[in-house]
């Protein structure tokens, strides 16, 4: 290994070789006497200041500082302090500098020179918010397409082929996120629930979602499950109870079957939905909640305003986004979708390997679904559970089902209307011959009791 000499390795180099060295450097070098004034400086200082080092040499630092070409002044705090002092500098031009001064001293211990270094850091400032920038750019987009990928993932799981879904959950997308009331509109069946549920997850709000069904709960404990009590306030209230709609708070309250809440209970409503506060039953003091509202029925609600039945400033005041979901008879391509996600759901459940018959399908997407998105999911259930081997034929399915499909290939002239009907009340009788009550014909048709009492007087009494 070769070995340097430390006290010959210097000597090939010529006054002028040290010189064209120090004007090569990038970095500005600046050599001052103990008087303050420059007696070197290289060519960077061009660079830095808009100055030639004559412009420079034989003016004092203090007086350069004053005239603004370079601050804070960092000489008069090193012969202070007599140490090398490292601060950043900025010039006139705007340059970003990393300054390091260092004391040359004497024999006497006295400063005899202070020599800085001056780095340009401004690229590295500019390259560094750049990267800040970059970085703040990569977050929006990471959040942009995460926030994305939940709406195709809750989209996805909406089984959204047709163009009227796709128009209705587009427009549940641009209301999300907002506090506005959202009432959802659509038959028994269509999936109210499933779009709620799904305004909830991409609205950003990080409380609970609340489904409420008002007609399954008794008229006489609606208003204490909703809003609450406090003890004392009726006999057997021995205890306070926290209301439905206070566990919502920063989250969703869906209140399903909306047209059977008792128009004595609508005012209350009416309050928390405009003040966003409620008083429980025995309460002395309003509770302030945030919750976003919304609200679905299968009926028409401007009618029953008319009649009296439901309170129309409440109509109105739920009514600000109206969200209508078509019936699955109006979206007949997605049926294969759901045929598929329900048929994926039962095999799993009951470890079967069923499939649909080609006929079959046909039969399904044709067949007009009263039921609608509810009535294909027990049917597909029921078919997986009951059909012997693992392929579904025509003759597998219910004999409404087919004669519908039948009815309809063969009928010159058909109303969907009276298709619909028919089928409707053949169900409704059929269902009722075997069950005798309103409580059972609803549990079995999967509706409610009030529009089974209703479908009872329609098809049973009045007809009877």
């Amino acid at each position: 290994m070769m070995q340097i000499n430390p006290d010959n390795w210097c000597l090939d180099f010529t006054p002028d070789d040290y010189k064209n060295i120090l004007e090569n450097c990038y970095d500005e070098v600046m050599v001052v006497n103990a008087k303050g004034v420059v007696v070197y400086v290289n060519e960077a200082c061009e660079r830095n200041y808009g100055l030639s080092p004559s412009e420079i040499i034989g003016r004092t630092v203090n007086d350069l500082g004053a005239q603004g070409y370079y601050r804070p002044v960092i000489a008069p705090l090193v012969f202070k302090e007599k140490k090398t002092v490292t601060l950043e500098q900025e010039t006139n031009l705007g340059v970003k500098l990393v300054v390091t001064v260092k004391p040359i001293f004497d024999t006497k211990g006295n400063i005899k020179y202070i020599v800085a270094n001056s780095r340009d850091i401004s690229q590295i400032e500019r390259l560094k918010h750049d990267l800040e920038k970059t970085k703040r750019m990569v977050q929006k987009f990471q959040t942009e397409v995460e926030e994305l990928r939940k709406k195709q993932v809750v989209y996805e799981s909406m089984f959204v082929n047709s163009k009227s879904m796709r128009q209705c959950l587009e427009l549940a997308q641009k209301v999300a996120a907002s506090d506005s009331t959202l009432l959802i509109l659509g038959e028994s069946g269509t999936g109210k629930n499933v779009m709620a549920k799904y305004v909830h997850k991409i609205s950003g709000r990080p409380g609970p979602f609340l489904s409420i069904n008002c007609a399954a709960i008794p008229a006489h404990l609606l208003e204490s499950e909703l809003f609450g009590y406090r003890r004392g306030a009726f006999t057997g209230a021995n205890s306070d109870k926290v209301g439905l709609i206070e566990l919502t708070n920063e989250g969703t309250i869906f209140l399903d079957e909306i047209a059977e809440i008792p128009i004595t209970l609508q005012a209350k409503i009416l309050e928390f939905i405009q003040e966003k506060q409620f008083m429980p039953i025995g309460g002395k003091v309003h509770k302030k909640i945030n919750s976003r509202i919304i609200a679905a029925t299968n009926r028409d609600l401007t009618q029953l305003v008319k009649k009296g039945e439901f309170r129309e400033d409440l109509y109105y005041r739920l009514n600000v986004i109206e969200l209508k979901i078509p019936p699955l008879r109006e979206r007949q391509e997605d049926i294969h979708l759901f045929i598929k996600h329900f048929l994926d759901q039962f095999n799993k459940r009951y470890h079967k390997y069923c499939t649909f018959s080609n006929k079959c399908m046909d039969v399904l997407t044709k067949y007009h679904w009263p039921g609608n998105v509810r009535e294909l999911e027990h049917l597909t259930e029921r078919l997986v559970l009951t059909v012997q081997g693992e392929k579904i034929n025509i003759d597998d399915l219910p004999g409404y089902v087919y004669q519908t499909y039948d009815q309809v290939l063969n009928k010159e002239f058909v109303s969907l209307d009276e298709v619909v009907e028919d089928l409707i009340q053949k169900l409704v009788i059929e269902t009722y011959k075997q069950h005798k009550s309103s409580y059972k014909l609803a549990k079995a048709l999967n509706i409610t009791q009030p529009r089974a009492y209703r479908l009872i007087c329609k098809y049973i009494v009045e007809a009877g």
